[in-house]
Order: structure tokens, then C-alpha cells, then sequence
């Protein structure tokens, strides 16, 4: 009877593989994941702002008026406005304890998937938004509700609210703005949008 020797792996041979792969996945997994949360707040963003403008729409008819400039003597603004809406009658929430971290702005309301809508400082609506200098509202996605550090375009997004109630982006219909990158900017908004609401960076 001949006794063939067994071939098989070294200890050595299991270890490099192992870390062949290793270091093939460390290089990959984070592009995948990255790829996946984007396409999620492209979507999520979009969402949004349907939902916003729906409910606005249905504010403006409820107060048989074409323009929020009409309301509240012209005075409403975009926090009075939010607060309106905060209501099951225009927009159903689940009410969550939910913070924005953004520099002197305020979450107002979260939507069923907990993303949070809010504003930035009390600027009146106007009828062009070419005359707002700064954003009112802001879209916080939910999976970055809990960061300290937030990055316009990747974690929250901004926008202007036009009198017809129309919701703009920056740097979408109106004005050209920083591009997006990722370090943010104000121009992510718009560039998502034209993106078919998918990221690019």
C-alpha cells in the first residue's frame, strides 16, 4: 500500500490570503457603503421636499390664496410657516427627539423617516428668491442626525421657499453657487437634483 502525501496550505499561505482580502475589502466596503447611503439621501432629499411642497400646496388652498404673501398680512415666515404645518392635517410626523447641530438653526418637525426639517434664522418669504441671500430652511438627513460635525451637501441640505410656495435649490434654478464636493457647499442642493437626485462626488 503507497501512502501519498497530503498537499495542503501552509500556516503562512492562509495568513497572507487572509489578508489579501482583507486589505481588498478595507479598500472597497467603504465606497459600497458610501455609494448605497447616498443613493438613500438622494432619495430622502427628494422625498422631502415633495412632501414640503404638497403640504404647502394644501395650505394655500385650505386659505383660498395663491401666495404665502397673502397670509398673515405678508408678514408669514418660514418658522411660522413650519409651525403651520407641524400639524397631521398638512404633514404626518412622528414626533422624535431629534436635535440639529447647523449654526443658529432650529429643527422644527420630523417626517416618518425621521429626517428633520427646520429653519436658519426668520427671513420673511419673498416673491423671487434671487432676493434671498440666505437660506431658510434646511433638510437634515436622518442618518446624520447625531453628528457633531455636519457637511452641507452630505449630511444636510438647504433651501429657499419662494411665496408660491415653491421650494428652490440653491444652485439649481436660480443662482450658481460653490460646487458640490466633498467638503460640501452650497451649490450640493441644486447639483443633486440635476443629478436625478443621485450623488456624485
Amino acid at each position: 500500500m503507497i501512502k501519498t502525501k497530503m498537499k495542503g496550505f501552509t500556516l503562512a499561505e492562509v495568513l497572507i490570503t487572509l489578508g489579501i482580502i482583507g486589505i481588498v475589502a478595507a479598500l472597497t466596503m467603504p465606497q459600497l457603503f458610501n455609494r448605497t447611503r447616498n443613493s438613500h439621501l438622494g432619495a430622502q432629499f427628494a422625498s422631502t421636499i415633495s412632501t414640503l411642497e404638497n403640504a404647502i400646496g394644501v395650505y394655500l388652498y385650505d386659505n383660498n390664496v395663491k401666495s404665502l404673501k397673502l397670509l398673515e398680512d405678508g408678514n408669514l415666515t418660514a418658522p411660522a410657516l413650519l409651525d403651520k404645518l407641524d400639524s397631521e392635517k398638512y404633514i404626518k410626523f412622528s414626533p422624535a427627539e431629534l436635535k440639529a447641530t447647523l449654526t443658529n438653526c432650529e429643527p422644527k418637525f420630523a417626517l416618518p423617516d425621521k429626517s428633520v426639517v427646520g429653519i436658519c434664522g426668520s427671513e420673511a418669504l419673498v416673491d423671487f428668491v434671487d432676493t434671498v441671500e440666505t437660506p431658510n430652511m434646511f433638510f437634515l438627513a436622518s442618518s446624520s442626525v447625531k453628528n457633531e460635525n455636519l457637511i452641507e451637501g452630505l449630511d444636510y441640505f438647504t433651501m429657499y421657499l419662494a411665496a408660491d410656495g415653491r421650494i428652490y435649490l440653491p444652485g439649481l434654478d436660480y443662482k450658481t453657487s460653490a460646487t458640490c464636493s466633498e467638503e460640501g457647499g452650497e451649490g450640493c442642493s441644486g447639483d443633486i437634483a440635476k443629478n436625478g437626485w443621485k450623488f456624485q462626488y
